[in-house]
């Protein structure tokens, strides 16, 4: 429970510390985002969330597996020293 909360309490500052302008975009995308915010459109902020959204995914993915494979390493690391003594 204390490894879940730690990880939320990670995310969480992680998110408060993410900063708008540091999310990528592709080339059409950043132009058509910034003729948008000129003309007074809030869609821009919203593509932005967008992509940050569909990123978040694959990388909670990976982390949630190496977490996963890491707790499983250290497991049998401890049998087997276990089983050695």
């Amino acid at each position: 429970m204390k490894n879940r909360l730690f990880l939320i309490v990670i995310l969480l500052i992680g998110f408060a510390l993410l900063n708008n302008d540091a999310i990528a975009q592709c080339a059409m995308c950043g132009e058509a985002a910034r003729t948008s915010l000129k003309e007074g459109n809030t869609s821009a902020s919203s593509l932005n969330t967008g992509i940050f959204y569909l990123l978040l995914g694959p990388y909670a993915l990976l982390t949630a597996g190496g977490i996963m494979w890491w707790r499983h390493r250290k497991k049998i690391q401890k049998m087997q020293s276990l089983n050695n003594s």
